[in-house]
Formats: structure tokens, sequence, C-alpha cells
């Protein structure tokens, strides 16, 4: 998937980065894919996608996944 196509779906709301710090791993389509080389790709082991669940979880719980921030974020628009 391009990064363009990933960034429109996150603005639809169909996406969730790992947290607000580690956002070159995000779930959607209930998959988790990882950026590479301005491209995303879905991450297709279930065992690693179980792990990647965990982990958000915890990130979750701890406050830490707010959602994508910062100027050198994977969602940011640049014009």
């Amino acid at each position: 998937m391009t990064h363009d196509a990933m960034l429109a779906r996150w603005q639809q709301g169909l996406v969730t980065p790992m947290s607000s710090t580690i956002n070159t791993f995000a779930k959607t389509d209930g998959s988790w894919w990882t950026a590479s080389q301005g491209a995303w790709q879905r991450i297709p082991q279930t065992e690693r996608n179980e792990r990647l669940d965990y982990h958000h979880a915890r990130f979750e719980s701890g406050g830490q996944a707010k959602g994508p921030l910062g100027a050198n974020s994977q969602w940011v628009v640049v014009s």
C-alpha cells in the first residue's frame, strides 16, 4: 500500500498506529502494516500480528497510544 493510501485511511479513522512514538507500525483492515521505503507492507504472520496487538495494548494502557504526532511523523502531510 502506498504511503498516501495509508494516510488517507488514517484520516478516515481506519488506522491505528502502534503509539504516538512508534509510527512505523499501524493496524488497518485487521492486520498490522510496517513502513518501508515510502510504502507500507502487510505483516502476514499471525503470531507476529498477535505480538503487535499485545504491545499496542500495553502502550494504550499506559496512555502512550494517543495517535501520531510531531513533525517527523509518518502521518504528517508535507505540502
